[in-house]
């Protein structure tokens, strides 16, 4: 029995992934902008928004794919 992709499946790896690229988005933006009196619910909806470009261009071209 052989292991394809290690550890981890693929989907745990584009959790995974998904997870670290939302908590540098927070980390690096978000006190900068609670700091200028920026909401945090409008500061957490601006980091989906920006999170949610990528995720999306990644799931339309693994579609393409099949």
């Amino acid at each position: 029995m052989t292991r394809r992709h290690g550890l981890l499946g693929p989907r745990a790896v584009r959790l995974i992934a998904l997870v670290l690229a939302l908590v540098m988005i927070a980390g690096l933006g978000a006190p900068y902008l609670l700091q200028a009196g920026v909401p945090l619910w409008m500061v957490l909806l601006l980091v989906l928004i920006v999170l949610a470009v990528p995720v999306v261009a990644v799931a339309r071209s693994d579609r393409t794919r099949r």
